[in-house]
């Protein structure tokens, strides 16, 4: 089953959405899975760590389908950790540690440690070749339409790039799946022995409604993120999510305050209605009448 982002159908006039410092970005309502905002959306780029979005999808289903376990401890081998430079947020370990896929997943998801990655992909994938077909594969199958993988954890690696609508499908199918994946992306600190790590997703900190996901960097991606949060409706009385894109961002606070400006935009012009019978949707995004929006939080 493929996600399918659609455009909201505009039946009062909107603010315009905020300007944002990045190369490309997104703004999609969670439940109706409508776009409410975008720029230069389908504009190929280096996704650097957002990678490990999909990295972090197929282990969870691997998890989910027992052929990973979460007490399962694997042998760290020199191959998994001899290509992982001293610049890259890394677990720091060491050949022949012995080390479980729990601490390894949530080293992939708060730390976005690049050598957990590769560990993680040697174990599910049988070598890091397989895993990357079992990556564009899985990026196929979910309607990622402009994307390729050429490694699991997101270093500048010829041919390996997606978009900010195509991360956006894939954001909103992983906590669909996963939803457990948010009890990891909302934490801001991991430790792991002497190694001890803070989440880069800075909006954690700043905003209670922020739960996750990803943040990335590298020269050739600059700073980018993919932001979510869920708050209170009024009316009807549910609770909203929104995910934020944002690629490109010149600097990690550029960033920061990009997905913060695309949240606060969603949450204060547009409200989720129960959408009709035969549209085959639980919820469809309008425009929210002025000042019945949520105010933001950041």
């Amino acid at each position: 089953m493929t996600t399918c982002l659609t455009a909201v159908a505009e039946a009062a006039p909107v603010p315009a959405p905020p300007n944002i410092q990045a190369v490309s970005w997104l703004v999609v309502d969670g439940a109706s899975e409508q776009i409410l905002a975008e720029h230069n959306a389908d504009a190929v780029r280096q996704p650097a760590s957002l990678t490990k979005l999909m990295t972090a999808y197929i282990a969870l289903r691997a998890l989910r389908d027992g052929t990973l376990g979460w007490d399962e401890k694997v042998t760290v081998r020199t191959s998994d950790v001899a290509e992982v430079g001293s610049d890259e947020a890394r677990m720091y370990l060491v050949p022949g540690q012995r080390v479980t896929i729990r601490s390894l997943v949530q080293g992939l998801i708060v730390a976005s440690a690049n050598d957990a990655a590769l560990v993680l992909a040697e174990r599910v994938g049988g070598s890091l070749s397989g895993f990357e077909q079992l990556m564009n594969d899985t990026a196929r199958q979910i309607g990622m339409q402009h994307t390729r993988f050429t490694t699991p954890s997101g270093i500048t690696t010829p041919g390996n790039h997606s978009t900010a609508r195509d991360l956006a499908t894939l954001a909103l199918r992983l906590t669909r799946d996963f939803p457990e994946y948010y009890g990891y992306s909302s934490r801001q600190h991991f430790s792991y022995g002497k190694f001890e790590k803070r989440n880069k997703n800075w909006l954690l900190g700043m905003d209670p409604s922020v739960d996750g996901l990803k943040t990335g960097h590298t020269a050739a991606a600059g700073y980018c993120i993919v932001a979510t949060a869920s708050r209170p409706q009024e009316a009807p009385a549910i609770k909203r999510r929104v995910f934020a894109v944002v690629l490109g961002a010149p600097t990690a606070a550029a960033r920061i305050s990009g997905a913060a400006r695309l949240l606060n935009y969603a949450f204060s012009s547009y409200r989720d209605d129960a959408a009709a019978p035969s549209s085959g949707r639980h919820f469809v995004t309008r425009p929210a009448a002025p000042g019945a929006g949520d105010a933001g939080r950041t």
